[in-house]
């Protein structure tokens, strides 16, 4: 994987953030770093928008409260 920049500021983030959102330019490698980035966090979890039923619950009831993993 390139090291990117902006992975201190990600992993800062992922420490006191509930959520963080990655948004860019399409095939920039964005899945790729959050994903090697959350893979030894306990309780990280990668959700994509990108999925129609997790986008739908998401703009349904976005308190929910549950992660839905993809």
């Amino acid at each position: 994987m390139i090291r990117r920049n902006i992975e201190p500021l990600i992993t800062e983030a992922i420490s006191d953030t509930p959520v963080i959102l990655i948004n860019g330019a399409r095939q920039t490698g964005k899945t790729t770093l959050v994903q090697a980035l959350t893979s030894g966090i306990p309780n990280a979890t990668y959700v994509t928008l990108d999925d129609p039923a997790v986008r739908s619950s998401a703009a349904d009831d976005p308190e929910l409260g549950i992660v839905m993993g993809s």
